[in-house]
């Protein structure tokens, strides 16, 4: 037990090593889940995040109902977005892809705890539902004061020998193991396939409603070409008799 033990912290040390000298996450972003927007963002001075990458994020986030609670995208230059959805709230980095698994879902729960601290100070505590209140919030970057917090974690995380890097890596080496690889195109492209496939169905519905107007027209338009000069002729006598009756 002793030996499995002392395997087990100096497994936990490479993973520490390793990610030393690597780049924090990139960027940051809190968004909502439901359709993407940005409650805060942040971003580390090397800026390597293209224009292309920043705009795929922003369509990833708005995909998060059709995704996994958690999930690893792989992005193009060897980087990949890790998130977590939770309570209606997207909490995504994006790292290079050597950079540990445990330890970038361990910085995103943390994250996620600080979040929640800041929802009790912002909407107050007690049976208070968070989710509504994110959910009728209007304009972006709602909690844009919360990126200090962000980047005060951030560091924490560089340092590899604070106890509480170990820490976080031994409550996480196993649990980031069932969490899903995914890759950023074939999200994209299915979700334009999906898009394609509702456009048309909702192109079919409205054929269906024209089909059926342009039925109903077609047949008052033959009842009238039918029983039309009958009827007019019906009237023209009906109107003659009531004529002769009133002038007697």
């Amino acid at each position: 037990q002793a030996a499995s033990s002392r395997h087990q912290e100096q497994k936990l040390w490479h993973l520490v090593d390793t990610c030393w000298g690597r780049a924090m996450a990139h960027v940051t972003f809190i968004a909502r889940s439901m359709d993407g927007l940005l409650l805060v963002e942040t971003w580390d001075d090397s800026n390597k995040v293209s224009a292309n990458l920043k705009s795929q994020a922003k369509q990833l986030l708005r995909k998060m109902q059709n995704m996994p609670p958690k999930c690893s995208v792989d992005c193009a230059g060897n980087q990949v977005f890790h998130y977590s959805v939770d309570n209606g709230v997207v909490y995504m980095a994006l790292y290079d892809d050597n950079y540990p698994k445990n330890l970038a879902f361990a910085f995103l729960d943390d994250i996620h705890k600080l979040f929640q601290e800041e929802l009790k100070r912002e909407f107050g505590t007690g049976s208070v539902d968070y989710r509504s209140h994110i959910e009728t919030i209007e304009k972006p970057y709602y909690f844009i004061k919360f990126d200090r917090q962000i980047t005060k974690k951030k560091m924490e995380y560089r340092d590899p020998n604070s106890s509480k890097a170990l820490q976080r890596l031994n409550h996480s080496l196993n649990d980031v193991q069932s969490i899903m690889r995914q890759n950023m195109t074939e999200i994209l492209e299915r979700g334009e396939n999906l898009d394609s496939v509702s456009g048309k169905a909702s192109k079919l519905r409205e054929g269906s409603i024209d089909f059926k107007n342009t039925t109903r027209s077609l047949s008052f338009q033959t009842l009238v070409q039918k029983y039309g000069v009958p009827v007019v002729l019906g009237l023209v006598v009906v109107l003659i008799v009531c004529i002769k009756f009133w002038k007697r």
